[in-house]
């Protein structure tokens, strides 16, 4: 195995980044690191603020005077808002729908990423997001983009959502699901999209355990596992 290595995981919403990005995680003994939840922390004060979060100048504001910070926790990273850990209120059907519109302003995602590399150096690390393999570490020793029909990763994601006790119908996720694939993709900053060189998989018919190992297949082939 190398003596450092990076996993860059992309995906739209419920494909199963986090629960992927954390099994890998476990298995290497590598850094976990979920970037989205950095943007759903902004998310957050701006709600927490009243802003108007279709207004980019505003949005940035809230970027500004808000101190948001990834902390490391053992081989995970917890989310800070202002010296508040809110890693559990940030997964909320509210900051799913805010996320995307904060999320797609240049200016925030150019100082997010330069975040998010700094908190990478010199470490092995599990990272999953929108633009990993774009922008956040494009060397990345292994690219993954994971994915799943529509009705499927909205079950997912609701099923989520009740396990976290927060009420709401699969009808309505399967709406949010939609619209945030329409924006993640339609962005002008960082679209989501699937560079040259990455791994794709289509998780639609796969238990975590099979996608996990298709992974482990890959990195053994590349001497990382």
């Amino acid at each position: 195995m190398k003596k450092i290595f990076s996993i860059a995981i992309d995906g739209p919403v419920g494909a199963g980044k986090g629960t992927l990005a954390a099994s890998l995680s476990k298995k290497l003994g590598a850094l976990y690191i979920n970037t989205g939840a950095m943007y759903r922390a902004l998310a957050l004060a701006c709600l927490k603020s009243g802003v108007n979060i279709d207004n980019e100048k505003e949005v940035e504001e809230i970027f500004k005077k808000n101190q948001i910070e990834l902390k490391l926790d053992n081989m995970s990273s917890k989310v800070f808002l202002n010296g508040e850990n809110v890693s559990a209120e940030i997964f909320t059907p509210k900051i799913s729908k805010a996320v995307a519109p904060v999320s797609r302003y240049a200016q925030i995602r150019k100082e997010m990423v330069k975040r998010q590399k700094d908190i990478i150096k010199e470490r092995s690390v599990v990272i999953e997001g929108r633009d990993i393999a774009t922008e956040v570490i494009p060397n990345a020793d292994l690219k993954i983009f994971l994915t799943a029909d529509l009705e499927v990763r909205a079950r997912r994601r609701y099923n989520q959502l009740l396990k976290k006790g927060i009420e709401t119908t699969i009808e309505e996720v399967l709406k949010d699901t939609q619209e945030r694939d329409r924006m993640d993709t339609e962005r002008e900053a960082s679209p989501l999209t699937i560079v040259e060189d990455a791994y794709a998989l289509d998780t639609t018919n796969m238990t975590i355990d099979e996608t996990v190992e298709k992974v482990m297949e890959k990195l053994r082939e590349k001497n990382i596992a």
